[in-house]
């Protein structure tokens, strides 16, 4: 925005009205403004700095910038409707960099969240970002100012290579028991047990610090000299700051990634809106924002790693147009490092905690919109009304709260249409679990089925539930048969046929643990696949840049 800005600022009055419309706008100046505007500059009565602000804090211009991305590219408009619905943190830094060349220090951050929090507008600060003497220095200055230098591999300190973590999200999260903590700890556990010598510096914001030191304290408590936390809202400070060569950033989705000044792997583990835009659609202005993102993000990473062909085909190469020399697929590992520090309580004990008596089915995911949770509960209605269902006397676990989730209409109506009551009280919505529970969760099962229509690498319960020696049953997806291209022995189903599926949970139940052997033979290569491994990879990555 400060190089189109700039541009204007020289031409004279008339022709700077009517770019300034255009850029700010996107239309051609109405008589009155023009005239208006055009007395006040004439007359020395207002400045070109003060004209930008006042149709920058307009309500049309409010209009124009809360709108989706549209009208010419080439315009500040465009640039705002698209960092509009960022957070707060990440919004901060998009107009710093759009206005001022560079990314917000400390007090600037602070400065001006403590605005947003007493009521400035988002247009609110960019004008006063544009009435600031930093940025008028920039506009009078001959040219506009230097892009940022962002290194792209090479240089490093002397020593062990220091690796960063990012983990500044925009918001405040949970990462305990979530995909993305597990990833990122699984595989910072993986990288300190390479002879590489890494040393790791894990990023997050002031929000998140606390959530932080959770999931890393045990890792931390056995790497003391090696395993470094760090928090600040600001780029600058972490790209000054922070000691890393090279950095891993494990979610698309964390918009302050872009601003690394040092060469970054980000983990791409699917865009699943793209697959599902109709499934996706009341919520598709949050995507195309991260949509947004995701180009930005990955054009300017050093490699971009895919959990699956499936999704470098797709997400890499098709929908983001990534050249294949810039992306490589490393698969996950099955959490036996994770298990194993967990292990698994008494039988008695597990269920006496969770009120959880009796035989038992479970599907252990949070709900989200592809997660098909209606058509498993109208599945397991229908085999629950067969004879073999009504002497099995199972129930159906779920992981998660059913109020106020995705979805909820629609499991609620599956719900609704079961009219037997005891089948109905069979399916249980139990909360989020601590993960250290999970293990139990699948051992005591007497089956997992997973009905997701989607997943970016081979939906994790498949092989949490092998590893804890419970049978699973899941849905025929072209990104499971990438690893495991035998399916006889598993009851698979079309994840959109319900009687199918029912048909599934009877031959689950019927087989019952004695067909867990062959499941985990068929499952065996990515059942003994490491963390270790899995971080060996990323070493090789990391090697060549």
């Amino acid at each position: 925005m400060i190089d189109w800005l700039h541009f204007i600022f020289k031409l004279d009055n008339e022709d700077f009205l009517w770019e300034l419309y255009r850029q700010l706008l996107q239309r051609e100046p109405d008589p009155f403004g023009f005239y208006d505007f055009k007395g006040k500059l004439d007359t020395g009565a207002m400045s070109r700095a003060q004209a930008v602000a006042s149709i920058l804090q307009s309500g049309e211009a409010e209009l124009v910038f809360t709108r989706k991305p549209s009208g010419d590219r080439n315009t500040s408009a465009y640039i705002l409707q698209s960092l509009y619905p960022a957070h707060t943190l990440d919004y901060i830094h998009g107009i710093y960099v759009q206005l001022l060349g560079r990314e917000p220090d400390e007090s600037n951050v602070n400065h001006d969240v403590m605005a947003v929090h007493y009521g400035v507008s988002k247009s609110g600060l960019v004008a006063r970002l544009i009435m600031s003497e930093e940025a008028q220095n920039l506009l009078r200055a001959a040219n506009p100012p230097a892009p940022i230098i962002r290194a792209t591999g090479g240089a490093r300190g002397s020593g062990n290579v220091n690796i960063g973590i990012f983990l500044c999200f925009g918001a405040q999260i949970s990462m305990d028991g979530e995909g993305i903590g597990r990833f990122i700890v699984r595989l910072s556990e993986g990288l300190l047990s390479l002879p590489n010598g890494y040393n790791l510096h894990v990023a997050t914001t002031n929000a998140n610090l606390k959530e932080t030191e959770t999931i890393f304290a045990p890792l931390k408590a056995a790497n003391q000299t090696r395993l470094h936390i760090y928090h600040s809202d600001s780029m600058q400070t972490i790209n000054r700051s922070i000691p890393a060569d090279i950095w891993i950033v494990p979610y698309i989705g964390m918009g302050l990634a872009q601003y690394l000044h040092r060469p970054y792997i980000v983990c791409l583990h699917d865009l699943v809106y793209m697959h599902f835009p109709d499934l996706y659609a009341k919520d598709m202005d949050h995507f195309q924002y991260i949509h947004s993102l995701a180009a930005n993000i990955t054009r300017n990473a050093a490699i971009v790693v895919f959990d699956s062909e499936f999704i470098r085909n797709h997400e890499g190469l098709t929908f983001l147009n990534l050249p294949v020399h810039q992306t490589e697929v490393v698969r996950f590992a099955a959490p036996h490092e994770e298990y194993s520090t967990f292990g698994y309580k008494p039988e008695l004990e597990f269920r006496r905690k969770f009120n959880l008596y009796g035989p038992y089915i479970t599907f252990p995911s949070v709900i989200r919109l592809h997660k098909n949770h209606e058509r498993l509960i109208d599945a397991f209605n229908r085999f629950r009304l067969s004879d073999l269902g009504r002497a099995s006397g199972l129930k159906l676990v779920f992981t998660d709260d059913l109020i106020n989730r995705p979805r909820q209409q629609e499991i609620t109506a599956a719900l609704n249409a079961i009219e037997d009551p005891n089948i109905r009280a069979s399916i249980i919505f139990m909360g989020r679990i601590p993960s250290t529970d999970l293990p139990s969760l699948y051992k005591y099962a007497d089956g997992v089925v997973v009905p997701t229509l989607f997943e970016g690498s081979c939906p994790f319960p498949i092989v949490e539930s092998l590893l804890m020696d419970t049978p699973v049953s899941y849905g025929r997806l072209p990104i499971v048969q990438e690893v495991i291209p035998d399916m006889s022995n598993f009851a698979t189903f079309d994840p959109y046929n319900p009687e199918e599926m029912a048909g599934s949970i009877s031959r689950l139940y019927l087989q019952g643990k004695s067909v867990v052997p062959v499941q985990k033979a068929a499952a065996s290569g990515l059942l003994q696949r490491s963390w270790a491994d899995v971080a060996l990879d990323y070493a090789t990555i990391i090697g060549k840049i």
